[in-house]
Order: structure tokens, then C-alpha cells, then sequence
């Protein structure tokens, strides 16, 4: 009787923790979120076994992949998220989770191991990596930095390097826009 009494607590705190995790998730928090866990985690387990604790992470992980599966969408396309989960060996802080938009292509990573979020666009991403294959006279990269404007066309003085085009990951979201600034840079250059 006391074990089937232990059993249903235990099912009554998950489903609380599911609770406070789909609250938390929408308001934005997820990747917070990972990151306080896994840090808590490493924290209260640091004398035991790595093993231990890494299985503490990965069912962590695996509530907060449960929970983001039934409450987050993209917020461009509404489409569900495909969340991964992405495990080390070497119980060095290299967990990281990720969620894809099969809709747009958006892609988000974080892992224990950086501070802030990677974001990306596999279609831009994409078209980018085709059209530097296919190049000749200037060649074409895809860059998550900072840029002033959506893609600058950089042009060296020193005339042997090939003029580059950059593409910027944080404004550019869409192959046929990627396409478009490649169309122009190259009209500029044979001018």
C-alpha cells in the first residue's frame, strides 16, 4: 500500500512540474528554462556519479520535450516544433536542445556548454550553400552576425580575392530572397 501511495505522489509532483514547465514555456522561457535545470541539476548531484546525474539531465529533458511538444508553435507559421534532444558521452556539459520548424525552416540550438541562443534558417541556409557551389565570379556565405543591412556585397581592393556576398541569418528567413540578392550582386559585378 505504501509503495502504490509513493508511486501516485510521484505522478502527482511530474504532472505539477509539467504544469509549471508549459506555463513557463509559454511565456517564452524555454531555453531559460533548460539552462536553470541542467545548472540545478550538475549542482545538487555534483558528489554522485556522472552517470547519475546525466540520467537526471536527460529526464529532465525528456518533461520538457513531452511539454513543448503539446504547447509550442511557431510563431511564424504555426506549425508544431520538432524538438531534439542532443546528449554527450563526456558529461562535461555538452547537452543541448533544439527546435526545428518543418513549416519555414526556422532553427533554434542552445546547449549548457554557450550563453545565448543560436538561430538559423535551413532554407536560407540552404540556398545559400547551393549557390556557393554553383559560383564563379564571387562567391557567397551565409553569417550570423550583426550586419547593418539584410546581405552586404563586399567587394576586396585586392583584385586576385573574389568579391563575397553576406547573407544575414538574422534577416534573411527565405531561399527565394537569398536568390534575389544573389541575381543582383551578380548584375553589379559585370557592370
Amino acid at each position: 500500500m505504501t509503495l502504490m501511495a509513493t508511486e501516485k505522489e510521484e505522478e502527482i509532483q511530474i504532472a505539477d512540474y509539467k504544469d509549471l514547465f508549459k506555463k513557463l514555456i509559454k511565456k517564452g522561457s524555454l531555453f531559460t528554462l533548460f539552462k536553470l535545470q541542467t545548472e540545478m541539476i550538475r549542482e545538487l548531484t555534483a558528489d554522485d556519479e556522472p552517470d547519475f546525474t546525466q540520467k537526471r539531465i536527460v529526464d529532465i529533458l525528456g518533461l520538457l520535450k513531452e511539454v513543448t511538444d503539446d504547447c509550442l508553435t511557431c510563431t511564424k507559421c504555426h506549425q508544431p516544433y520538432n524538438f531534439r534532444i542532443c546528449t554527450g558521452r563526456s558529461y562535461e556539459k555538452d547537452n543541448a536542445i533544439e527546435l526545428t520548424c518543418n513549416g519555414c525552416g526556422d532553427c533554434f540550438t542552445h546547449s549548457e556548454k554557450r550563453s545565448h541562443v543560436t538561430y538559423f534558417n535551413f532554407e536560407a541556409w540552404g540556398e545559400v550553400d547551393n549557390l556557393r557551389k554553383r559560383s564563379r565570379g564571387f562567391t557567397i556565405s551565409y553569417r550570423l552576425s550583426y550586419l547593418p543591412k539584410k546581405a552586404l556585397l563586399y567587394i576586396y581592393d585586392n583584385k586576385e580575392m573574389r568579391p563575397e556576398l553576406w547573407i544575414n541569418g538574422y534577416q534573411i528567413f527565405e531561399a527565394e530572397e537569398v536568390k534575389s540578392y544573389w541575381d543582383y550582386s551578380k548584375g553589379l559585378i559585370k557592370q
